[in-house]
């Protein structure tokens, strides 16, 4: 390989801004912790139709078959409602457990030499994705982020 590693090694900084850059865009939970507080207020509001259905079920002479009826999708609602908490949830949770990756690739740029001079394992760890070995013997290297060196 040619001098790959030390021109990526020389714009350390820039790889350091644009990984903070990236952990930032795959770990926002932003829209999530909206639509989570959204869907909050829509649990509140079902909640509320159900039991008032019920005290009606339990309190009038009404068609108990129509106030059974709406209840029943009040609570088909709820759990459709549900299942999506859920999905945002673990959507959350996959988002959050992202920020090790750019965390570990930050710390080992941070903690290497400006220029390589021997092997660092674990800068290749934390940077390359994988290696491609060409049909004209040619070696691509694939990092982490997507970049692809030809070597």
């Amino acid at each position: 390989m040619t001098d790959g590693g030390n021109s990526i090694a020389g714009n350390c900084e820039e790889m350091i801004t644009d990984c903070k850059i990236a952990k930032a865009m795959l770990c926002d939970c932003k829209a999530i912790d909206k639509e989570l507080a959204e869907i909050s207020r829509e649990v509140d509001v079902i909640t509320n139709l159900s039991r008032k259905a019920i005290h009606e079920i339990a309190h009038s002479a009404a068609e108990e078959t129509k106030l059974n009826a709406r209840n029943d999708g009040y609570l088909k609602r709820l759990r459709a409602v549900n299942e999506r908490i859920t999905a945002l949830e673990a959507d959350k949770r996959k988002r959050k457990g992202r920020a090790h990756l750019p965390d570990a690739f930050i710390r080992n740029m941070a903690a290497s030499p400006l220029a390589l001079t021997e092997f660092n394992e674990k800068l290749w760890t934390a940077a390359i994705d994988r290696v491609t070995v060409t049909l004209d013997d040619r070696l691509v290297f694939r990092f982490k982020d997507g970049m692809d060196v030809e070597g």
